[in-house]
């Protein structure tokens, strides 16, 4: 059976620009290591959750892995575990953040500023409003680091939606309202209704807060409101190793991938991400040394392309994916690579380098190889041939059963050897 090296290139599919001859940033770039890899197996295009639809990183690694999305607990909780604050079992949480804002006609005006070096002051803060209780729900803080905290909703619902308009800029803090989808729509709305006014409560607090009052002599601006975003519930979930049958470990340089391979039972391995040739090389080389050691599957994640997305400069994404290619011939140099290795390639998401969406619903490249993969005509790495790869089109949850199909890892569902629905081959129990 083979050992599988899945990369994930975040947020290397874009769309096309005049500026790259309408080519995407991809397509412009030279990259003769992803294209080989392309020419030596398989492709497709991989919506990661369906046709149009944008998804933060974090579900569409959640579908990657091939879980579904009624077990999503919501990124709070994998941003909280990620800085070694596990969330109580079956309690409802959000992220909680320290933001400044201005009264106006309109609400209550957020500064488009993340306070992320005021650690110290973010804390005491956090201190001040850590306890409130509101009809039935009790709201306990804990602060995690920077400005961002958990905030645990005792007696709440996770079904509700956002006061942080998040991406959206120049909007005032938004009024916190149940999802017309909840099944417990009464419980959502008292959390609703619970949660705004703790929210309002907090911004009389912070205001009066002699730390604030020095800040604004000091000439910084107050962190005079919270706002709440991404809420979830922490729930037991089966491990990778029970879903896949694979032992694992996840490469990665964000708190939130670390809380993810926590939830997940994967083993965490963190390295700085740096130069993208050298952050490339360096992951290579501790992905070999994980399988060296045993393991079955490693999830190598660079965030280096999608970070020169967001600089909103195409030739810099393409110069940026050149790099990363660079980094990746180090793989060559791995012994009977196509023998014993299955090797996957592919993009969580979209990320532009222009115009005003964080991501966007085009689909993203996947190129595999290994002995006996069935090699089709795809010669380059790119979003638009791919659409012509032997393995069609697919979605992210697909990708997951392929890998341990092709690596002769799949369970057969002609059979039933454990208790729980498993996609590849796990441990069972002798009579």
């Amino acid at each position: 059976m083979k050992k599988i090296l899945l990369i994930l290139l975040d947020g290397i599919g874009d769309r096309i620009y005049k500026e790259l001859g309408n080519l995407t940033p991809l397509e412009y770039a030279k990259t003769p290591n992803l294209d080989r890899i392309a020419k030596l197996g398989a492709s497709a295009s991989v919506y990661p959750i369906n046709p149009g639809m944008v998804p933060p990183s974090e579900l569409a690694h959640f579908h990657l892995f091939g879980y579904e999305k009624d077990f999503y607990p919501g990124r709070a909780v994998f941003e909280s575990m990620g800085f070694g604050l596990t969330p109580p079992s079956n309690v409802s949480v959000a992220h909680l953040g320290l933001r400044n804002v201005t009264p106006s006609n309109e609400g209550l005006m957020i500064t488009p500023w993340w306070p992320a070096s005021e650690a110290q002051d973010a804390q005491k803060l956090i201190e001040s409003i850590s306890h409130f209780e509101s009809g039935d729900i009790h709201f306990e803080v804990k602060y995690i680091g920077k400005s961002d905290s958990l905030l645990i909703m005792h007696g709440g619902c996770e079904d509700i939606t956002d006061s942080d308009p998040f991406m959206h800029t120049g909007r005032p803090v938004l009024e916190i309202e149940a999802l017309d989808s909840s099944r417990n729509y009464g419980d959502a709305q008292n959390t609703a209704k619970a949660l705004n006014h703790y929210l309002r409560w907090t911004h009389e607090v912070l205001s009066k807060h002699p730390i604030n009052s020095q800040r604004i002599l000091d000439g910084k601006l107050p962190l005079n409101m919270t706002v709440t975003k991404w809420p979830g519930k922490h729930q037991e979930l089966m491990s990778f190793y029970q879903k896949t049958g694979l032992t694992s470990s996840l490469i990665a340089s964000a708190p939130m991938y670390k809380g993810m391979a926590s939830l997940l039972q994967m083993n965490y391995i963190e390295v700085d991400e740096g130069e993208p040739k050298y952050e490339i090389i360096n992951k290579l080389a501790v992905a070999k040394q994980a399988f060296d050691n045993g393991c079955d599957f490693v999830h190598l994640h660079t965030k280096a392309a999608d970070e020169a997305a967001h600089s909103h400069s195409p030739l810099k994404k393409a110069q940026v994916i050149e790099a990363i290619d660079l980094g990746l011939s180090d793989i060559w140099s791995w012994e009977k690579l196509q023998e014993d290795f299955l090797v996957a390639i592919t993009a969580d998401h979209c990320t532009p380098s222009h115009g005003p969406m964080l991501h966007s619903g085009e689909s993203v490249p996947l190129s595999m190889m290994g002995e006996g993969i069935r090699v089709d005509s795809v010669n380059h790495f790119s979003e638009r041939l791919s659409v012509g790869g032997s393995l069609g089109q697919l979605c992210s949850r697909d990708i997951m059963p392929i890998l341990l199909n092709a690596s002769n890892r799949s369970h057969f569902l002609g059979g039933r050897p454990n208790s729980y629905k498993s996609l590849g081959i796990t441990s069972f129990k002798a009579l």
